[in-house]
């Protein structure tokens, strides 16, 4: 029969399986709710000339309907700048020209085309009733109306495959990400691999007797709890919708409090805090406020007050270089609970 620790373990992989056949199942329906965009997308828009773009001009000045050839390639006789221009601010801070509007003319009319570099006077792109802005902008108050008429009520986008390839991107991105976390679960499934919860668990002993243990530990002996996180008194649990841990408070090296600023346009907007608990066999970064955060500390350092406490420079590096001898000083302190303990002046020596 399989341990609550083992059950716990399957469960978070069942659920990582599910969620990433669902975001297949989303991505898959919206590609094909797109079906028309990438037809034109893979293979160029249909060819249209001066008679559709009156049938789509006609659509445009009514609001009547959607335009019958959404994408089109358009061959004209002759094309001018109008020296309008489309500035893409980033921040507020960086500008710069990311199109311009160009004049293409088409069986004695006017079409506007929007395009990031002069285009040929053969253009493909998307076709879409030209927006109010960029009128003002081309017709003044005192522009001749013979000459507006002469202009197409429509912008033609040459950058219609932009959206293309951001779907794309973030679709191929959303499946390989989850894919990964999906496969590794499935092999867990089918028991080709072990959850680490379930290996790290096997070497503290007996796992049904560890698994024993940590279910009554949750029922009795709950001690703080944050951001998934749970510490009892003997061992720190994650558990969320799709993750899950178990540390042992007996594997406790070191304890500090972890404080990040954060800035938007490098104005502080506050300071979010967490409890770093490092142990011999694995790592717990438990975020929450700070009170909350103080509380976690404050257990845990009166649970194992063997660990090291508090942060430097120095410390660090000697717990990322030599890992084993970090170890080693904090269990010599362990076993030497009763003299002068172990201090970050002494772990750098």
């Amino acid at each position: 029969m399989a341990t609550w620790i083992e059950r716990t373990a399957r469960q978070r992989s069942v659920r990582q399986v599910a969620f990433f056949l669902l975001i297949t199942v989303v991505v898959v329906s919206l590609y094909g709710l797109n079906a028309s965009y990438w037809g034109p997308f893979f293979h160029g828009p249909t060819v249209v000339d001066a008679t559709a773009l009156d049938a789509a001009a006609a659509v445009a000045d009514s609001y009547a309907g959607t335009i019958a050839t959404p994408f089109a390639t358009v061959t004209g006789d002759k094309l001018s700048n109008t020296d309008v221009q489309e500035v893409t601010t980033y921040e507020g801070l960086i500008s710069h020209v990311s199109a311009g509007y160009y004049a293409l003319v088409v069986g004695g009319k006017v079409l506007i085309v929007k395009s990031p570099k002069p285009p040929t006077t053969t253009v493909t792109g998307a076709l879409d009733p030209m927006p109010y802005d960029l009128k003002t902008q081309l017709f003044p108050e005192d522009v001749d109306p013979a000459l507006k008429a002469q202009v197409y009520p429509l912008l033609l986008d040459t950058k219609y495959r932009e959206p293309g390839f951001m779907a794309i991107f973030w679709g191929l991105v959303a499946e390989g990400v989850f894919g990964f976390f999906a496969w590794r679960s499935f092999m867990r499934l089918i028991g080709r691999q072990e959850h680490p919860a379930v290996t790290r668990a096997k070497k503290w002993g007996d796992l049904a007797t560890t698994s024993a243990a940590l279910e009554a530990d949750l029922q009795n002996s709950v001690k703080c709890k944050s951001k998934g996180w749970t510490l009892t008194q003997n061992y720190a649990v994650l558990r969320t919708l799709f993750s899950f841990d178990v540390l042992s408070m007996e594997n406790l090296l070191w304890v500090y409090k972890k404080a990040t600023k954060r800035r938007v346009n490098l104005i502080p907007v506050g300071t979010s805090h967490a409890a770093s608990l490092s142990f011999s066999d694995g790592t717990a970064e438990i975020p929450g406020k700070q009170k909350r955060v103080d509380e976690l500390l404050e257990f845990a350092i009166a649970r194992a007050p063997w660990a090291v406490k508090g942060y430097s420079d120095e410390l660090a590096a000697f717990y990322n270089k030599s890992r084993d001898e970090f170890a080693g000083e904090v269990l010599k302190r362990k076993r030497e609970i009763g003299r002068p303990g172990f201090s970050a002046g002494a772990a750098g020596q």
